[in-house]
């Protein structure tokens, strides 16, 4: 699972937003958004330790920060997809 973590008042949020949801749905993957400017989204974001915005968190393992790169994310999908940690979460 993929945990977005974006802000509305982020410039680059909406471009995180939109490779994630790309990818996730090309790979057959979960992936929520967590608005920081929410109570869940905030309380989510200090379980990781994220200070800034955009975030990415992957099985509750992998930090990405700023705006992920489509095809780096792709193949570290399909990575965790072939082990056994990927799913777990």
């Amino acid at each position: 699972m993929m945990k977005l973590f974006t802000s509305p008042t982020c410039p680059y949020c909406p471009k995180a937003e939109k490779v994630v949801s790309k990818v996730a749905k090309e790979e057959g993957v979960l992936a929520m958004n967590f608005p920081v400017n929410t109570d869940e989204g905030l309380k989510e974001a200090l379980k990781f330790g994220i200070r800034g915005v955009p975030a990415l968190v992957i099985d509750d393992k992998y930090l990405i920060l700023g705006v992920p790169d489509e095809g780096e994310l792709r193949e570290l999908i399909r990575k965790l997809k072939g082990g056994e940690e990927y799913g777990a979460s």
